[in-house]
């Protein structure tokens, strides 16, 4: 499906930096190449206990893909995993009322999920971010481990 249900992740505060150098021009650069709108959060739309940053990749779904891989490239770089086949770690958040999709009936989307992605770990927050109706999901993986399950999620979604 290729609704323009926007994907949205986490930025640690450090790679917020790392990210928005140049008036942002890291991102405008990511959201030429790709064509998807890329918005990083700021004081004032940030929940106050979030140390994080919200990044929403809004386009088609190529686009969010492109854009998502960008993103996680760069993350990769800032925490110095030259090896494609080093494994990082990264967030991605789902409204709490679309995890029980994301699982599905016993468990068969999930599974679906993770066969796309071979070798990537998921875990689903038990709690939702605090003061946000939203859940996190951590992916750890390679770079196409990350960007491949984070597209089987949002398929489904």
């Amino acid at each position: 499906m290729n609704f323009p249900v926007p994907w949205r992740c986490l930025l640690p505060s450090e790679a917020a930096e790392f990210l928005l150098y140049s008036n942002g021009q890291v991102l405008r650069d990511l959201s030429s190449q790709t064509g998807a709108l890329i918005d990083v959060s700021g004081d004032r739309d940030t929940p106050r206990r979030l140390s994080d940053r919200i990044v929403t990749i809004s386009g088609q779904s190529q686009q969010k893909e492109g854009a998502c891989r960008g993103v996680v490239e760069r993350l990769r770089k800032l925490q110095d995993l030259q090896d494609p086949k080093e494994v990082g770690f990264f967030v991605i958040i789902l409204p709490a009322s679309a995890v029980p999709v994301v699982i599905g009936g016993q468990g068969a989307t999930i599974k679906e999920v993770l066969a796309s992605a071979e070798g990537i770990e998921l875990s689903i927050g038990k709690e939702n971010i605090m003061n946000m109706p939203d859940t996190p999901i951590g992916l750890e993986g390679t770079t196409d481990q990350v960007v491949a399950a984070a597209a089987a999620i949002h398929k489904v979604v």
